[in-house]
């Protein structure tokens, strides 16, 4: 779910308008349940200001009273205005469940991506050499204009969280407002169908000890997430150990990695700038 994936889902949404927009049993995660009791509150959707419109893309965690975690290929280019003309006032965010017309929205003031996402090479393709290895940290913070009344925010883990775990025997949940699931095509097709209701949403998963690559700053977790839930939130507890970022397939059918939160880059990056 790297910085190719989150403009697929831009274009998915864009193109795809309210057609596809539709409420009922579907739910964002794939395979989730639609957070119909405010399960999360403190989770929140991005949403992008595209010409008179704003467009669902990406997801995030409230984890102080004015400040959400995110990725950094979420808000990479939302730091500051750049030749595209997008910039932080582009960017809201709505923590209601499934956000609408009358719903509240929070503005942001600024966005700090880790430094080191910039100075990391090239991601191409589907490649987890180019795409996860160091220096690719994909973590970012977004301020905003004020405090998200009423919401309590996340706690984060600690460093080294996950390595005091019996990863096999613990539950942990992703949550995200992402595409529901390819009807046809997938993400790399010109003209995929897809189904977003723009719902929050949520599913249990369990963590795959088997790691591909870079073991300790990402873990493997089973089928949930796909295009607009990179940045969401995997949660033990109600603790936030890792963030939404990688999925295996185009079809959002296999395996995900999640960037850990209690990873010595993250770890870093937050006793930085939080």
């Amino acid at each position: 779910m790297r910085i190719t994936l989150r403009l697929v889902t831009t274009a998915l949404v864009a193109a795809l308008g309210a057609a596809l927009l539709i409420a009922g049993s579907a739910s964002a995660v794939v395979g989730g349940t639609t957070d119909t009791t405010n399960r999360f509150p403190n989770v929140g959707v991005l949403q992008i200001h595209d010409g008179d419109e704003w467009f669902d893309f990406c997801s995030g965690t409230l984890v102080a009273p004015d400040v959400v975690l995110t990725a950094a290929h979420c808000t990479d280019f939302l730091q500051e205005v750049g030749e595209d003309g997008f910039g932080p006032a582009d960017l809201r965010i709505s923590f209601a469940a499934a956000p609408d017309a009358g719903s509240v929205y929070h503005y942001v003031d600024h966005i700090v991506v880790d430094p080191a996402w910039f100075s990391a090479g090239p991601c191409f393709g589907n490649s987890k050499q180019a795409c996860l290895e160091p220096p690719h940290e994909d973590i970012a913070l977004v301020w905003l204009t004020g405090d998200a009344a009423g919401i309590t925010p996340a706690p984060i883990a600690d460093a080294g969280y996950l390595d005091s775990l019996n990863l096999t025997k613990e539950t942990f949940t992703v949550v995200g407002y992402g595409v529901d699931r390819f009807i046809t095509g997938s993400g790399h097709s010109a003209n995929p169908n897809v189904l977003v209701d723009g719902i929050r949403s949520y599913r249990d998963v369990t963590a795959i000890t088997r790691q591909d690559l870079f073991p300790d700053r990402y873990v493997k977790i089973t089928q949930s997430i796909c295009f607009g839930d990179s940045g969401g939130p995997l949660f033990h507890g109600r603790t936030v150990v890792a963030l939404n970022i990688w999925t295996f397939s185009w079809k959002c059918v296999g395996p995900d990695l999640e960037y850990r939160v209690d990873s010595a880059p993250a770890q870093a990056f937050l006793d930085t700038y939080l």
